[in-house]
């Protein structure tokens, strides 16, 4: 789940005692919604007919050009975690927050690099934790281990910051059918204070515009926040929110293997 601190790269929260910690996570981190900006599908005109020929021609040249990318020993794809400890149903302990890698965004972490490497993507999956025993400074944290992993992997052009969203224990995680699997729903946080915020922004609605296409419309809800969350690390780098606490991990990892083949048609 996302964190929100006035002009400051790093979000300032309690450790996980308490029983409400989800709760206050979830109030701390969601500002007034007049400051949101939904994406809004915008109207298109009727495109001009064209030589399909000529259609063939650059949708071979684009597939060539994406599987030259895609050398042997040169990872296209980082995936990290600032707040590690997050999990899903049945993992409630600790205010929905584990040390252990089971039920956590870890191991959706895990699925998603393999939908990636099923669709020939190499990536780098790091789980290093950044928020136990406390949440404070977890985003500086985050963005040395990244930065290390960019200057050890210079091939990288995607960076996924993989949370999950926090909601009531009283509420039910929102699903959707997706090519017969149930799978959570989705979020992008677009930071518009990073100095990539145009890039990424253009990335997330590429990823949409795939999601729609090719899933079943199985698009991701972007939200806009006036701070970094380290996105300024990539021009292609995306915090992305997989379900909530009250999803089954089955449902956040069947989310996780659709995820992995759009993130694959778009970088």
């Amino acid at each position: 789940m996302i964190s929100f601190v006035a002009f400051m790269r790093v979000p300032a929260i309690s450790t996980f005692e308490g029983d409400n910690l989800a709760m206050a996570c979830l109030e701390s981190s969601l500002p007034s919604m007049s400051f949101d900006r939904i994406e809004e599908k915008a109207e298109k005109d009727e495109p001009a007919k064209e030589n399909k020929s000529q259609d063939r021609e650059d949708t071979n040249k684009t597939k060539t050009e994406k599987k030259a990318k895609r050398e042997k020993g040169k990872p296209l794809v980082l995936i990290y975690h600032t707040h590690s400890t997050e999990s899903y149903l049945p993992a409630s302990a600790g205010n929905y927050h584990s040390v252990n890698e089971k039920n956590t965004v870890r191991q959706v972490g895990d699925v998603l690099a393999k939908s990636l490497e099923e669709e020939g993507i190499e990536v780098v999956h790091d789980k290093t934790i950044h928020d136990n025993p406390s949440y404070d400074s977890a985003y500086e944290r985050s963005y040395d281990t990244a930065e290390r992993l960019l200057k050890k992997y210079p091939s990288v052009v995607c960076v996924i910051d993989l949370h999950r969203d926090a909601i009531s224990s009283s509420q039910k995680g929102d699903t959707i059918q997706v090519k017969g699997k149930k799978c959570a729903t989705y979020s992008y946080v677009i930071g518009t204070a990073a100095s990539t915020f145009e890039s990424n922004e253009s990335f997330v609605e590429t990823l949409n515009s795939v999601a729609e296409s090719q899933y079943d419309g199985f698009t991701g809800k972007v939200m806009y926040r006036d701070y970094i969350y380290n996105q300024d690390l990539c021009s292609k780098s995306i915090l992305l929110e997989m379900g909530n606490n009250r999803n089954m991990i089955e449902e956040a990892e069947n989310s996780a293997k659709m995820l992995g083949k759009i993130i694959a048609d778009s970088v």
